[in-house]
């Protein structure tokens, strides 16, 4: 029986997939059970999991380099949760033909604008596991790092991606490293975008407050999902290789209205949970709504309070040479720093 039918009864009847947005080993297994198809994580989930259930990680602690200190250190320790899950995911879950059961793994977040040391990092991460694909952010230099590591046949995840212009951006560099791979005999790897749609909704909503401009939850839940879905519809028009991967969920509603798109989403067990409580109270439904619209009239609104959405909706409103300022992109990467990287840094 199934833990969580809605989400079961998505992966086997949609061309929707879905990935455990959890380290913790616990919930892993249990979304394996409800047909999701690989785990992510990022700093702060890492640390979670070790901080809270060591236990669970004994045999990859015996391979810690000890020697390795400060951020080598962080590194390391990401090391042991991806390699156990990576085994979990070969073993128990869906690994096959390479296209599914993946664990990603984040490089060190202010490395942002370091290219070069986020390419390394990308290397080092990618080898704890020929099923590892490395999270490199949407930063001006990650567009590149993300084109250099697809060009040595590295299986990426691009993130911290909150603006259609953003997501183009990284579809582009993808693609044009598969084709200098597959010039150099090199095998292409697939990559997912993970478009943080509630990390845009959150720095939506910071805005909001600030300025007093009176918006609802629903209407930023509105603005988050629009943005979500032009990617989707770029990707399509666009041709990319790579995948979406919608992620950072606030509602249910948000996940519903995705259903039917081709697309791989990263879900957290609270959103898992939420979409469980959803269905029973009927908030949601079964069926496929990516094609949808999403409520005009509510984006109307978040449109004339606040131009950040018009920017993040609109394809190349921001150039690739402002991606490190853009204020959700600082906001995420410094979330991750604070709350992951930084206390990863004292186990």
């Amino acid at each position: 029986m199934a833990n969580n039918p809605y989400l079961k009864w998505m992966a086997d009847n949609t061309p929707t997939q879905w990935c455990n947005d959890s380290a913790i080993l616990s919930d892993l297994q249990s979304a394996l059970e409800d047909g999701a198809v690989g785990c992510t994580t990022n700093p702060p989930l890492s640390f979670e999991t070790l901080s809270t259930r060591p236990g669970d990680f004994e045999k990859e602690y015996k391979k810690l380099d000890e020697s390795a200190k400060c951020n080598d250190r962080a590194v390391e320790m990401i090391g042991v949760v991806v390699r156990t899950i990576g085994s979990i995911l070969k073993d128990k879950g869906p690994w096959k033909d390479e296209q599914f059961g993946y664990v990603r793994a984040q490089v060190q977040p202010a490395l942002g604008r370091d290219k070069d040391a986020m390419l390394e990092m990308g290397k080092k991460l990618r080898s704890f596991g020929d099923n590892v694909m490395v999270k490199i952010p949407c930063t001006t230099a990650g567009i590149w790092t993300l084109e250099e590591l697809a060009a040595l046949g590295i299986p990426t995840t691009p993130t911290v991606c909150l603006t259609v212009s953003q997501f183009i951006a990284v579809g582009e560099a993808h693609d044009r490293g598969r084709a200098r791979a597959e010039k150099a005999g090199i095998k292409p790897a697939p990559s997912t975008a993970a478009l943080v749609m509630g990390r845009l909704q959150d720095y939506l909503t910071a805005l909001n407050e600030i300025r007093g401009t009176g918006l609802s939850f629903y209407d930023l839940e509105c603005a988050a999902l629009a943005v979500t879905k032009r990617c989707y519809q770029e990707n399509v028009k666009r041709g990319f290789n790579q995948k979406l991967m919608p992620a950072a969920f606030r509602s249910p509603r948000q996940v519903e209205q995705m259903v039917g798109s081709d697309v791989v989403m990263t879900i957290h067990p609270k959103v898992q949970k939420a979409l469980l409580e959803a269905e029973g109270k009927g908030e949601i439904k079964r069926g496929n709504f990516i094609d949808d619209p999403v409520d005009q009239a509510a984006l109307d609104r978040v449109a004339k309070a606040l131009p950040e959405f018009t920017l993040a909706v609109e394809p190349g409103a921001i150039p690739v040479g402002e991606f490190d300022f853009h204020g959700g992109t600082v906001m995420t990467l410094q979330g991750f720093d604070l709350t992951g990287w930084q206390k990863l840094l004292t186990l």
